[in-house]
């Protein structure tokens, strides 16, 4: 029997043994790294998946944050608008106050001052520190023989005591004494 036996045979039994050994190992080694690019891979997904469920939380975020925004800003600009109607309502309000002393008759003549109120009003001993007469002009006309009666006159029915400040009476103009005396 052995004499039967070849030694290139034997070579070749050997070297198809090692190829074979050489092929498992192979094998091996691919399967190795076909799991850890898959691992790896597997990581990056997990990564990703996570970087874009990030950035759609903060994108529906931005979102929610606008559609407030814009709801602010409508919020606004009615405000804005509610102002602007109450600002040319008060415009068109604008009045002036005129207080009249006493009677027209001969020899009596239209003295007219300005009346300012004071920090505090008092009026039938009930002091007041707002009112909405104090955004208005008030002008007081007197009918009197002199401007120092016209003065007292006026003093007399504004006191300084009670909160009004007066300024001095002058002469009216004689077309707003007469449009006085016609109405």
């Amino acid at each position: 029997m052995l004499e039967e036996f070849s030694i290139s045979l034997f070579v070749i039994a050997l070297l198809g043994a090692v190829g074979m050994v050489a092929m498992v190992l192979f094998r091996q080694t691919l399967l190795y790294a076909t799991r850890n690019a898959v691992a790896e891979l597997e990581g990056k997904v997990a990564r990703t998946r996570t970087a874009l469920d990030q950035a759609v939380k903060a994108h529906d975020q931005n979102l929610a944050r606008g559609r407030d925004l814009a709801e602010e800003r409508r919020m606004i600009q009615n405000q804005l608008a509610e102002a602007q109607r109450r600002l040319i309502a008060a415009q068109a309000d604008n009045f002036e106050l005129i207080h009249e002393v006493g009677e027209p008759g001969t020899g009596r003549r239209l003295y007219a001052g300005s009346l300012a109120l004071g920090p505090t009003l008092t009026i039938n001993q009930t002091a007041t520190t707002h009112s909405h007469l104090r955004g208005c002009p008030h002008v007081v006309e007197v009918w009197a023989e002199n401007q120092a009666e016209a003065m007292r006159l006026a003093r007399q029915a504004f006191p300084e005591l009670a909160g009004f400040i007066l300024s001095s009476m002058l002469p009216a103009p004689d077309g707003a004494a007469q449009q006085a005396v016609a109405s």
